[in-house]
């Protein structure tokens, strides 16, 4: 009976020195850092729009004549390299009315339908100014854009991330060195990408074919990475 007793006291005491054990590991300390990134990136689609607008006494006809002209100038495009998923339909619209016309002292009314389409067009930057020529070869006489955009939507967003946690790390070691310690791991990673793409102003082309090829410029576009990023730290070791 007395060595049964003598062993449970021993484990209550172990038990006992558990709590302080644990007590004693320091928690690591924190520091949360804002972390800035940015990367330049060209864009590789561009899109712009065109449209149609026939006149006649009846709707059928003015709807008929805008349809040769965009089979025209979608035939055209897509003989410069725009695939027929990058081709789409927008707007089909046709009305009438009456408009007076002849002299000034002796106009008289007339009915005149209106009937317009138009078409959006998304090809590869590369080739948008062989685009634009082709459809104003083709008849196209109204075109707006182009607009500049990324076949992946998260493009440059990677490096602009990798940069930004690059730039949080050096300013959290700057800022543990001044505090005597060391970063010594991450607790969490907040990623806020913001990225811009900034359309070029919108062109009208002119009527009649350009006398020179229409070269489109799509330069680059800045994307943006902010992130917060809680670094743990500790003491530096012992020099």
């Amino acid at each position: 009976m007395v060595h049964a007793r003598t062993v449970a006291v021993v484990a209550l005491a172990s038990l006992s020195f558990a709590p302080a054990a644990l007590a004693d590991t320091p928690t690591p300390g924190t520091l949360t850092v804002d972390g800035q990134g940015s990367v330049m990136v060209t864009p590789d689609v561009a899109s712009l729009s065109l449209s149609v607008t026939r006149f006649a006494s009846t709707a059928p006809p003015a709807l008929a004549a805008t349809n040769r002209r965009v089979a025209a100038i979608v035939a055209a495009v897509r003989a410069a390299g725009v695939p027929a998923s990058g081709i789409q339909t927008e707007t089909v619209n046709t009305s009438c009315g009456r408009v007076r016309i002849g002299p000034r002292h002796h106009k008289r009314s007339i009915k005149r339908c209106t009937a317009s389409q138009s078409v959006s067009i998304t090809s590869s930057a590369t080739i948008v100014g062989t685009v634009i020529d082709a459809a104003i070869h083709a008849g196209a006489r109204n075109i707006n854009g182009p607009e500049f955009s990324f076949a992946n939507p998260s493009a440059g967003e990677i490096a602009a991330e990798h940069a930004a946690i690059t730039d949080a790390r050096n300013q959290a070691d700057a800022a543990a060195a001044q505090l005597g310690d060391v970063v010594t791991g991450v607790q969490s990673v907040t990623i806020n990408p913001q990225s811009s793409v900034a359309p070029e102003a919108p062109t009208r082309a002119a009527a009649g074919a350009p006398s020179a090829p229409t070269r489109v410029h799509p330069g680059t576009e800045e994307v943006d990475a902010t992130v917060a990023v809680v670094f743990t730290i500790g003491p530096a070791p012992a020099q």
